[in-house]
């Protein structure tokens, strides 16, 4: 989802205030850029924030103000406060659809010349188009991902192709181990799952004009969720889970099946450190490319990850722009995939052993009207 999800982790938020608290700036010293942003698990954007405060040369320093738990949340208040031309916000970590949103109201810094082409350097088809709008650059895309099927290789020895065959399998495994777990509830991952549906059975929810195009496609895909809900095998928490919750119960050992993003990963592979359940689902996690809906013809999700805007009502526009060049550069973007899980924007990146080992990546992805987008040339393939 072309979109991100925020990590809540209590230590990383107490890392995150000694940063906060040691980089508040003085009237004689650098400026301070107030940097949006959700936390993450590894710590990536904190240390992103200090270093390249550090290598600026006091020019800038970068203090991190933490968004909302939730995608939803988490616009809101940005909206609010940048419809208010709020000058506290500096830099914004944007969902990939928030970015044609914020730059129609006005409120992004275009890229234009050389801050351009550093931003969009290498950087693949999918996250380049996220940042760009009506033929102008708005953001520098920081990272990429779509979602995948996770599944248990201990109690599915072939991953299902299609949603009836993974509902059918569902069936034979008894619950709580069979469940599949899904975002059901009424919020953006819920958009996504009936999105993703749709695109995979050949339809679209909007057209390239932007006018409502639901036809047939959008009852199959009614028409799964249904069959998910009804079969025995749906969380009894669905219509209430989110991507944490969904990722939490798999965690536990309760799923032969989640659907969800990349991080998802690194989560289970660090929880499982301490939790003998999580340890042995972790060792046994496969993914596959997100089920199908006609039998025969891949499927197509929605293109998530984030991107890094400036803010034209900030203290200082130009300069945050280098400071959002610096902490999205191709360093900041590895340790984002090693440590989160979070597939990088740049193709030399996928040719990174360390990266290729940490990251699962799709082959092909969607936008979320449902218009397919090309996968990056070197990209791994699930097998």
């Amino acid at each position: 989802m072309g979109t991100r999800v925020a990590a809540t982790a209590l230590a990383v938020s107490a890392g995150l205030s000694v940063l906060v608290a040691g980089c508040g700036g003085s009237s004689s010293g650098p400026p301070t850029l107030k940097y949006y942003s959700g936390l993450d698990a590894g710590g990536t954007n904190v240390k992103a924030a200090k270093r390249c405060s550090a290598e600026s040369g006091g020019k800038y320093v970068v203090k991190l103000v933490p968004l909302a738990n939730s995608a939803d949340a988490s616009r809101e208040l940005l909206v609010r406060r940048l419809a208010a031309k709020d000058s506290d916000i500096d830099l914004i970590n944007m969902d990939t659809i928030w970015t044609p949103e914020f730059a129609e109201a006005g409120w992004l810094r275009e890229l234009k010349g050389a801050e351009k082409a550093d931003a969009t350097d290498d950087v693949l088809p999918g996250p380049l188009k996220s940042v760009q709008w009506k033929g102008k650059t708005y953001g520098v895309p920081l990272n990429t991902n779509a979602q995948l099927l996770w599944y248990r290789k201990d109690l599915v020895p072939k991953p299902p192709e299609t949603w009836d065959e993974m509902i059918a399998m569902a069936k034979k495994i008894p619950a709580p181990q069979g469940l599949i777990q899904e975002q059901g509830q009424k919020y953006e991952g819920y958009t996504v799952w009936f999105n993703n549906l749709v695109a995979s059975a050949g339809g679209e929810i909007v057209d390239q004009n932007g006018r409502p195009a639901l036809n047939q496609a959008a009852v199959k895909a009614a028409q799964i969720i249904k069959d998910v809900a009804t079969s025995g095998r749906a969380d009894p928490s669905l219509s209430a889970n989110q991507e944490d919750q969904a990722r939490l119960a798999f965690e536990a050992g309760r799923g032969a099946f989640e659907l969800n993003w990349p991080n998802v990963y690194a989560a289970a592979r660090e929880d499982g450190k301490t939790n003998p359940v999580t340890k042995k689902v972790y060792e046994n996690m496969g993914y596959a490319r997100f089920p199908g809906v006609i039998p025969g013809k891949p499927s197509k999700v929605s293109i998530g990850g984030a991107n890094m805007g400036v803010s034209v009502y900030g203290k200082n526009p130009p300069l945050a722009t280098q400071a959002a060049l610096c902490m999205t550069s191709r360093k900041w973007q590895d340790a984002e995939a090693i440590n989160e899980g979070l597939p990088p924007v740049v193709n030399a990146s996928y040719d990174d052993p360390k990266v290729r080992r940490s990251i699962r990546s799709p082959t092909s992805c969607a936008s979320r009207s449902g218009t397919p987008c090309r996968g990056p040339r070197r990209r791994p393939t699930p097998t």
